[in-house]
């Protein structure tokens, strides 16, 4: 069942610290490289073929995200990650589906105004699918309370978001492949982050429910 309240947010006197999550990040990944890679390699390799039908990587790209952050959350809190987790957001279809789309849609409104808008709407909405996952909410309230969290400081974590997207170009231009690296590494520091300002809600260790898409 959905929560239908918004959750309290930021803990009290955090402030923004990019840098070091991205290296908390960085030693998420690399700690399992192996998993991360294939998760990323089969959720960027099925969205790619789905973009063939047009519209269907834009239909799928959003639950794969949902999973790199349950496989993500699984590793911060039990030391391991487990390959089907990257499956796991389908059974949040529908929610990840809108949310993906949404903030899609906000983030081009953002880019034809101008760069600074679109980093502002990438800052405020960084921690929409951490929230949509472990707190089971629609994608509207995760969307409303990612940003509650991120205005409070607003400037700081649109540098996180613009350091995200630098890491991603520096990924894409190492022939491509740097990419498989630069995905999970930048949701495990956006992780990281939410689990430093908000908190991650204990999980049964060893649960990978089945995948169900309504």
């Amino acid at each position: 069942m959905l929560m239908t309240g918004v959750p309290e947010t930021a803990k009290a006197g955090r402030g923004t610290t990019p840098g070091r999550w991205l290296g908390a990040g960085w030693n998420i990944v690399v700690g399992d490289l192996g998993n991360f890679v294939l998760m990323t390699l089969i959720a960027l390799g099925l969205t790619l073929v789905a973009g063939f039908t047009l519209v269907g990587s834009l239909i799928i790209a959003g639950p794969f995200l949902a999973g790199l952050f349950i496989a993500v959350r699984r590793s911060m809190q039990e030391g391991r990650s487990d390959l089907m987790d990257v499956f796991q957001g389908f059974n949040r279809f529908v929610d990840a589906l809108l949310l993906g789309l949404v903030v899609l849609v906000f983030s081009l409104i953002g880019l034809a105004f101008c760069i600074i808008p679109f980093f502002i709407v990438g800052a405020l909405y960084l921690f929409a699918f951490p929230f949509m996952i472990d707190r089971n909410l629609s994608f509207w309230e995760a969307m409303r309370s990612s940003r509650r969290v991120a205005r409070d400081e607003l400037a700081g974590y649109v540098a996180f978001f613009f350091l995200l997207c630098l890491l991603n170009l520096v990924g894409l231009a190492l022939a491509g492949v740097g990419i498989l690296i630069t995905i999970p590494v930048s949701v495990a520091a956006t992780a990281v982050a939410y689990q430093e300002v908000v908190g991650f809600q204990p999980q049964a260790a060893g649960t990978t429910g089945p995948i169900v898409i309504p």
